[in-house]
């Protein structure tokens, strides 16, 4: 039976048919109930039979195109994989590398959540059919960063707080933003979304604009096109049983702007005939939008992927790859984060020790320097004037260096995590061999800054400031603008992880 037809609508009133009810019968042709006690998607069993499989061979990309294949087994999670991936391909190891199912013939992907079992997923029945199916390895840097800065992700004007009794309606901004960290860190609901999106599906031949609305896994919307109106708010999809697609980068698909997504309930038919577009007017209404829908079809166990993978942070930061790049330098970096935590260390002695007395600090730091200066000048007179070398030379150990990468590459390669402000590399300059260029992104632009070589007391330094600020290497200059800002609008918050493919030799 249509909802329409019956003598209540969802709140309760008595309904009446409207010139809006043939819009309405079309929307709800898919088979979807408005009663939020209901399955409104019911998941159907499968089929097709899988009892006997227990792994399949896989190959997964990375976006430069080299691939692995590998055999994925039951029960292989998601973020598990991506650490065996890691290896394969010979990667920094990060908690920001996600696992992308892409369906290159429809021109939409999913980021996989790190809980969800790869087998299971590729198994499953009710995903899409294509004839282009790809598995990318792609780091995703703002994976759980609503959890660490909600005010970037919850715009106060699509948040809905008045039904919260500790937010009434007249509270601060500061009061709003920490009762959504609250929500989002020990609430049993999340936040409640809501804003006008334009939307499409295979029932109407053309974009409209409908208020739509999530609160628990519900996702509804206001009958009449283009009015908020709650006495007319009807219930469209139980979250928990869709998955959520962006489109692929640089495709269109006709939507009325460039920030669309889509939804595809799960059910046995294998179409694209039930994928159901949205299109949000900015890329921050975008962003969240897609954290408000992935919080509803997975609840608390994205709180729980949070919190395993900041208990991950100690053993990632403490594997052999890090710890042979910074223990001379005292520092630990967190990759989730980027901060940095360092602390004084004298090493004069046989066995380093903390420095925690300011007056041994400063005496320490005089020697040092004194020491350095001598070394310097020992080195001046026995060699000739120290020029930017790469041969043996600091940048060439780290992975945000990329030593024969042009600025259009470059460019190209920072556009796609153009969201993420202080996303970096550093690479040589082309026009002025010898020197080196910052390329970061901020405010959805890229930047490109040219590091100087200058000479300072005989001695070959760095600047990005004309010499206010010197460093002795490109290690100082980055680790230094990780901490502060500087001449930059940003920090360094991410390096960006590429390998380019390996030329074969002709032997």
């Amino acid at each position: 039976m249509n909802c329409l037809h019956l003598t209540h609508t969802f709140l309760g009133t008595p309904t009446a048919c409207t010139k809006f009810q043939k819009e309405y019968d079309l929307l709800m042709d898919s088979g979807i109930d408005s009663e939020y006690r209901c399955p409104l998607i019911p998941v159907t069993d499968n089929k097709t039979d899988h009892s006997c499989l227990k792994e399949v061979a896989l190959n997964f990309y990375l976006e430069d195109g080299r691939h692995h294949h590998m055999v994925v087994e039951e029960g292989l999670r998601a973020s598990d994989l991506c650490s065996l991936l890691t290896l394969k391909f010979n990667l920094v190891r990060s908690n920001t590398w996600t696992i992308v199912e892409q369906f290159r013939d429809l021109e939409i992907e999913r980021a996989l959540e790190d809980h969800e079992e790869v087998f299971q997923m590729y198994t499953a029945s009710w995903n899409l059919s294509s004839c282009d199916r790809r598995f990318i390895v792609r780091q995703d840097f703002h994976k759980y960063q609503f959890f660490q800065n909600p005010e970037s992700f919850y715009p106060l004007e699509l948040v809905d707080l008045e039904s919260q009794l500790d937010c009434p309606a007249k509270s601060t901004v500061v009061t709003k933003i920490i009762v959504i960290q609250n929500m989002l860190h020990l609430g049993n609901s999340m936040p409640v979304v809501q804003s006008f999106l334009w939307f499409k599906d295979s029932t109407l031949n053309s974009w409209r604009k409908y208020f739509f609305r999530i609160e628990d896994n519900i996702l509804s919307f206001s009958l009449i096109p283009g009015r908020k109106d709650p006495k007319q708010m009807r219930s469209l999809l139980d979250l928990r049983n869709c998955d959520i697609f962006m489109p692929i980068e640089g495709k269109s698909n006709g939507s009325t702007t460039n920030f669309s997504f889509c939804l595809k309930p799960r059910s046995l038919e294998r179409s694209i005939t039930d994928l159901k577009w949205f299109c949000c007017g900015t890329e921050k209404g975008r962003k969240c939008w897609i954290v408000a829908l992935r919080l509803a079809k997975f609840g608390k166990r994205l709180r729980e992927n949070y919190s395993e993978t900041k208990s991950r942070r100690y053993s990632v930061d403490n594997s052999p790859l890090y710890l042979n790049i910074g223990e001379h330098h005292g520092i630990t970096f967190d990759s989730l984060s980027c901060k940095q935590i360092q602390v004084a260390m004298d090493f004069r002695r046989k066995s380093g020790h903390v420095v925690q007395n300011s007056v041994e600090l400063k005496a320490v730091a005089a020697v040092e320097t004194k020491n350095r200066k001598q070394e310097a000048s020992i080195v001046q007179a026995v060699q000739p004037p120290i020029q930017p070398t790469l041969e043996f030379g600091v940048p060439n150990l780290q992975p945000w260096f990329y030593s024969g990468m042009t600025r259009e590459v470059a460019t190209q390669l920072l556009t796609k995590y153009r969201t993420v402000d202080g996303v970096f590399l550093v690479r040589e300059s082309h026009q002025n061999p010898g020197r080196f260029v910052l390329s970061y992104v901020f405010n959805q632009k890229m930047h490109h800054t040219e590091i100087y070589p200058m000479e300072e007391k005989n001695q070959l330094c760095y600047t990005l400031d004309g010499g206010k600020t010197k460093f002795y290497d490109l290690l100082q200059l980055v680790e230094f603008y990780q901490l502060n800002l500087g001449c930059l609008p940003t920090k360094l918050k991410h390096f960006f992880v590429h390998k380019p493919k390996r030329k074969q030799s002709p032997f």
